[in-house]
Parts: C-alpha cells; sequence; structure tokens
C-alpha cells in the first residue's frame, strides 16, 4: 500500500531563539532509561518556507546560505554572523524550485521543476543576478556538484523528481551558449545523488543514490559516469536517502517506514540493517563512521553503532519540522560541527550548534501535536 507524504507532496530574516519541547516516545534498542535531557543546544530557526533543499557554505570571510522555497516559487539567501541570520536577497523563479548548490563562493544553482533546467545565479553584493538558465529537458529535483576540468568550467549532476532520466551537466562561466547536457538512466525517482570515494569491488569512488520507488540504492563510477549503473542493495521499503560515513567505509541509507535502517560496506558490499523507530528516517548526515544523525518528523535521532551495526546508545534532538535535508559544517567558527536541517514542512530551516552528541537529550524529544 501507498502511503502519502504530505510534506513533500510525494509517497512513502527573523531568527528566533528554539526551546526544546516535548514528549517521550517508545525508546529504542540501545536507548538509556528515561532521564531528564542534557543541556539544550544553542540553535536559530531561520524564516524559509517549505525548505526542499539548499546549502550552506562558508569562505575565509563569511557564511551565505542558499535556500529554495518550494511553495513560494523564490530562491532565499541568508547570510550566517555568529549565532544569527540575515536576509540578503530573495528572487522569483518558475514554479516549485526543489534544491539549490554553491559552485564557488559567488555561483549558486538552484533546481526548478517547471522550467525543466537550473537557474544559475551569481551573487553581487548582498543580491543575486541570474546569469544563466541550463535547460536539462524534465524536471530535476536534485542538483550536485560532480567537479570541474579547468577554472570556470562546472560539471553539475541534475536528478529527475520523478522517472529515470538523470543529466550530466557541464557549463563554463560566462559561455551565454547552451550548456552541454548528456542524459542516461538510471532507476526509478534518484533523489539526493552523492559522491563517494569508494565502491564495493573498485579501486576509486563515484556517485551513489537512493531510488524511491525502486527502493535500492545504485552508483557509478568515477572512471565512466556514462555507465549502467550497479545495483549495490535492495530494501522493502522506500530508499530515502543515502550518505557515506567521513572514512567512506560506511554508506548509510535512510529507509522510510520499516523500523530500521541500513549501511553498506563500500569495500566488502556487506549490507547490515540498523534499529530504528517504527517511522524510519527521511535524511541521514554522518558524525563519524559510527555516529549517525537521522531526520525525521519534527526530530532527529542520533546513533552509536557498534562494528555490527547494533545501536550502542541513541540520543535525539529536536527538529522545526518535516527534517528532509540534514548538512554537517562549523556554521560560527567556533571548530565544533553544526547541523543545519533544511525542513520541507512547514516554516524554518534550523541551524543547531554543536557539539551535537554532547547536549543531545537521552529520551526522545518532540513538539507536541495541535
Amino acid at each position: 500500500m501507498k502511503v502519502w507524504n504530505l510534506f513533500d507532496g510525494r509517497f512513502g530574516g527573523v531568527v528566533l531563539a528554539m526551546a526544546v519541547a516535548g514528549c517521550q516516545m517508545q525508546a529504542l534498542p540501545g536507548s538509556a532509561a528515561p532521564e531528564a535531557p542534557l543541556a539544550t543546544p544553542a540553535r536559530i530557526a531561520v524564516d524559509a518556507p517549505v525548505a526542499w533543499g539548499g546549502q550552506l557554505r562558508c569562505s575565509a570571510t563569511d557564511c551565505r546560505m542558499a535556500v529554495v522555497e518550494h511553495e513560494k516559487n523564490t530562491v532565499a539567501l541568508f547570510r550566517l554572523e555568529g549565532r544569527s541570520a540575515r536576509l540578503l536577497d530573495r528572487q522569483p523563479v518558475a514554479y516549485h524550485p526543489d534544491s539549490a548548490v554553491w559552485l564557488t563562493d559567488n555561483l549558486l544553482a538552484a533546481a526548478v521543476e517547471a522550467s525543466s533546467g537550473l537557474d544559475i545565479f551569481r551573487v553581487e553584493g548582498e543580491r543575486m543576478v541570474r546569469v544563466h538558465q541550463a535547460h536539462v529537458g524534465f524536471a530535476p529535483r536534485d542538483v550536485v556538484v560532480a567537479g570541474s576540468s579547468a577554472p570556470g568550467q562546472h560539471k553539475l549532476l541534475v536528478t529527475p523528481y520523478s522517472g529515470k532520466e538523470v543529466a550530466w551537466v557541464d557549463w563554463r562561466e560566462g559561455n551565454q551558449e547552451a550548456a552541454r547536457v548528456q542524459k542516461v538512466h538510471w532507476c526509478e525517482a534518484p533523489w539526493h545523488p552523492v559522491h563517494v570515494n569508494r565502491l564495493p569491488g573498485l579501486e576509486g569512488g563515484g556517485f551513489a543514490v537512493a531510488c524511491l520507488d525502486d527502493r535500492k540504492v545504485i552508483a557509478v563510477s568515477d572512471d565512466d559516469l556514462l555507465a549502467p549503473p550497479r545495483v549495490l542493495a535492495r530494501f522493502d521499503a522506500v530508499a530515502r536517502q543515502a550518505r557515506p560515513s567521513p572514512s567512506g567505509q560506511w554508506l548509510y541509507v535512510a529507509l522510510e517506514t520499516g523500523g530500521r535502517n541500513a549501511r553498506i560496506h563500500m569495500e566488502s558490499g556487506e549490507l547490515q540493517w540498523l534499529q530504528a523507530p517504527p517511522t524510519g528516517a527521511v535524511a541521514v548526515a554522518t558524525l563519524a563512521d559510527d555516529l549517525v544523525v537521522w531526520g525525521d518528523d519534527r526530530q532527529l535521532y542520533l546513533q552509536r553503532l557498534d562494528a555490527q551495526g547494533g545501536v550502542l546508545e541513541t540520543r535525539w534532538l529536536r527538529a522545526s519540522g518535516f527534517a528532509t535535508g540534514l548538512q554537517l559544517i562549523d556554521a560560527d567558527g567556533d571548530g565544533e560541527r553544526d547541523l543545519v536541517v533544511f525542513n520541507s514542512s512547514p516554516d524554518v530551516v534550523d541551524v543547531l550548534y554543536g557539539p551535537l552528541w554532547a547536549q543531545a537529550a537521552k529520551t526522545a524529544v518532540v513538539q507536541p501535536k495541535n
């Protein structure tokens, strides 16, 4: 039976201080006995309604965050300064932008469904100026940077909202001609691709992606990006997102529902099952090879794992909405990794300041439903 996900339409700058509120949920195996939460982590909430995606990028001079506001049909630009955020600009795009990525400190690309391609913006001062539109011929869900062959030359990977067609886009700065687009077929609904530095049985890395409607994880090698993809694992539940561990040893897979997530050993190909709440997860980020953050509805859960994938301990953090996008980055320059949470519903992007594990609660924390 298919289940509608009302938060993102599929199956399956005011800054406010946010306080943890919540009620207990059933503890996972490996969770500590109920006790008072630890110190609440510092956090801000950035006003960005229905943020389907985005990326924070920090340079030597500042940190700027690009966010797509899915229902408002806009791309927003914020500057993060210390532990505060300020809106710089909002620019309209066609119907339903789905993701955004930085190409350089001053260039960003947004994937836009209705225009069937990418809008590329240059940041000039505190404003975004659209400099190019790259047409890929399908409604894109994700855009990721795939590399650069020379200064000013950018290769991007674009994957669809639905369908099997993906596009490799080569675009050169200052070139008003159409970007070079090469399309291949992968799997049904390959959402949120990511580069990995290892692949089972190969010397080098490549790109991996979870296929929502095909319920599997596939990968292609850097040696031949246009080759047919290899299947790394198949699942009974929806494979929502895949992300590598810092060393590349593991590829973690968020599975929507089913009470378990998974990880793939990127040398042997071994698949390990990881105990999870009944709702599974919709996003994942990795603090260490054995320390993982999972995104869920209005909360995040952090798991420390043993070598066999057993849960040693689970801790919890609150999210302001449906936490479908996670980015680990030092946002305030204190040497600790912080967590940016792009909530596809309702109205804010969370920035949670580290150390994350040390400040997470030892019991589940969620906002009470109205």
